[in-house]
């Protein structure tokens, strides 16, 4: 792949830009900040709010649209580790968020449905995720969001889930 070229607003000067004059293009860098700062947002809202963290939140979400999943289907399609997946299981079982049994088919296999204190904690969880994407949107236009989404979405394809 070639090198790319270095921007102007990249190439140093002798006399430092203004904040205001060019945009951070440390692109990797302002992804991982960001992405730790939103993550402790959801997870103080999501415990004071919802009675849940993010990683629980995302396993109910999953479960709604994806009843009586495995635990390794959940896990996959949130990208954590058998070892993470079950250890998550266990706690929102024990929180009485889900129940779990073994597959029919599989003995080894442990399916997991929603429970009816797991569906109150998804409507106080969409309450939380509202307000991010209320903060999440704030002062950018629909065009703007548009190349957000595309170039997120691009990251993706650029650099797809192992397994």
């Amino acid at each position: 792949m070639p090198k790319r070229q270095a921007s102007p607003a990249t190439e140093t000067s002798a006399k430092p830009a203004k904040a205001t004059e060019a945009a951070d293009r440390r692109l990797l860098f302002l992804l991982n900040v960001g992405q730790r700062r939103v993550q402790q947002w959801i997870d103080a809202r999501s415990a004071e709010n919802a009675g849940v963290s993010a990683a629980q939140a995302g396993v109910l979400f999953y479960l709604l649209h994806h009843e009586d999943a495995l635990v390794g289907e959940v896990g996959a399609a949130l990208q954590l580790s058998p070892s993470s997946m079950t250890g998550l299981a266990n706690r929102m079982v024990v929180a009485g968020l889900l129940t779990r049994w073994a597959d029919a088919n599989d003995g080894r296999a442990t399916r997991l449905r929603i429970t009816a204190a797991g569906h109150k904690a998804i409507a106080r969880a969409r309450d939380v995720l509202a307000e991010l994407n209320d903060l999440l949107h704030d002062d950018f236009t629909e065009a703007e969001l548009r190349v957000v989404a595309r170039w997120l979405g691009n990251l993706q394809k650029q650099f797809p889930a192992e397994g």
